[in-house]
């Protein structure tokens, strides 16, 4: 009883997440213990994305890496699309990062960057609005999720995934 158009788009995911270097990413990793990674499309003047990145340290507490992608609302001619390449372009990403999310200046850079080929990924896997926070098996979750409700998410998506892989497990050994 699962929506196959919903899984159809999950595999979508998960292989356009694949063509994006770990080097192309913004990663706030967890210092313990990596329970669960997963990518968020973001905007530097999305209101929710701001609060995504405030509660960022309760996420990595968390267990949660929550890797950035580039996504300016506008568009890529846009004030706000130049705004993130100089963030992506930075030398340290992770603080203009922090800085473009709090209102604070980023120095315009200059750079070869990912912005525009991570916005083109959004839009083809449906990219409706920003966060769109997706887990490493390519499940899109409903917007911005606080810290623990994203862990009480993936939890359970982890749990029905290995119910899943167990049920064929057993078709197979059944056989």
């Amino acid at each position: 009883k699962k929506d196959l158009s919903q899984v159809g788009l999950s595999v979508l995911r998960r292989e356009a997440l694949s063509k994006i270097p770990a080097t192309d990413r913004i990663v706030f990793a967890p210092v313990g213990i990596r329970k669960y990674t997963v990518s968020v499309f973001t905007d530097i003047e999305c209101g929710y994305c701001q609060k995504l990145h405030e509660d960022i340290a309760e996420y990595n507490k968390l267990g949660i890496a929550i890797e950035y992608l580039a996504f300016p609302r506008a568009g890529l001619t846009s004030q706000d699309a130049l705004a993130m390449e100089s963030v992506w372009c930075s030398v340290d990403r992770r603080k203009a990062l922090t800085d473009a999310k709090g209102g604070r200046p980023v120095p315009p850079k200059r750079c070869t960057n990912p912005v525009a080929a991570q916005y083109k990924i959004g839009q083809q896997i449906g990219l409706q609005g920003t966060p769109m926070i997706i887990n490493s098996g390519g499940v899109a979750l409903p917007g911005y999720m606080p810290p623990d409700k994203l862990l009480e998410a993936l939890d359970k998506l982890a749990a029905e995934e290995k119910a899943g892989q167990a049920k064929v497990a057993t078709a197979v050994g059944g056989v």
